[in-house]
């Protein structure tokens, strides 16, 4: 292995260590590559898991607090309110996942998935179609858009 190598690769296995040893925090990145641990953000994926909408939106607005460019937290606002009927504001949020990291995977499948729900199928195909130029496959965000948009209806997701 190279210096150049070595001195890559050595601050990556201790940032992999450091969050593979801590049970109660789960890592993001951001856009400019740092990873980033913020217990709300964690705390309101556990609430999504457990269909608990409305308890995980101001966790994930105490994580936009402490870190606004978290592309996960605002496309996991999107999905909230989404799922909570709130279209326009799921928008808003999707729109902001999107200009936080504009290769969001996750915030174009959830975006495309909204447009369904709300009789937007030619916007949906819009953002299939930028998911397929980045991921030809081996993307569940890319597989599930693929099938609403064939399908004409929103998956569960």
């Amino acid at each position: 292995m190279t210096f150049a190598c070595r001195s890559l690769f050595i601050p990556f296995i201790a940032v992999c260590m450091i969050i593979a040893a801590s049970t109660d925090t789960r890592a993001a990145m951001s856009p400019s590559g740092d990873m980033v641990a913020i217990q709300e953000y964690v705390d309101a994926e556990q609430l999504i898991i457990a269909k608990d909408y409305d308890g995980a939106i101001p966790l994930l607005n105490a994580t936009l607090k402490i870190r606004p460019d978290h592309a996960n937290a605002w496309n996991l606002l999107g999905f909230t309110h989404r799922k909570l009927g709130k279209f326009d504001e799921a928008e808003k949020y999707y729109e902001a996942a999107l200009t936080a990291n504009p290769a969001h995977t996750g915030a174009l499948n959830y975006m495309g998935q909204l447009y369904i729900q709300t009789g937007r199928p030619a916007k949906a195909k819009e953002l299939l179609e930028k998911l397929k130029m980045t991921y030809t496959s081996g993307c569940s965000d890319l597989t599930h858009l693929e099938k609403a948009v064939k399908e004409g209806a929103a998956g569960k997701y």
